[in-house]
């Protein structure tokens, strides 16, 4: 009798270790998937904030862009020499072509 009572004891021991071991898995994988959660979100709403800075910045250069193209005008750079007293000499010019 002594001896069915160690088998009992020794299947009741394992039982618990499994159930220990499977309670450990579970809460190890709730508090995993739950961080993980938490950094996707927070990427998701640093993406957010990169793309709007990216959208302003882009903003930005269109408007300077076009403010460099009125600002380099010929008209407009030819009636700033004239008012300083410069003249044009075309012996001294010289033209540039992009892209070629």
């Amino acid at each position: 009798m002594n001896a069915r009572l160690q088998r009992t004891r020794k299947k009741l021991k394992l039982e618990a270790v499994a159930v220990l071991f499977f309670t450990l898995v579970l809460i190890t994988f709730v508090l995993t998937s739950t961080f993980l959660r938490s950094i996707n979100v927070s990427m998701s709403v640093s993406l957010q904030n990169k793309t709007e800075t990216l959208a302003s910045i882009e903003s930005q250069n269109k408007t300077l862009s076009k403010e460099i193209q009125r600002l380099s005008d010929y008209e407009r750079v030819a009636a700033i020499a004239k008012e300083a007293g410069l003249t044009l000499n075309n012996n001294n010019v010289v033209e540039f072509t992009t892209g070629e």
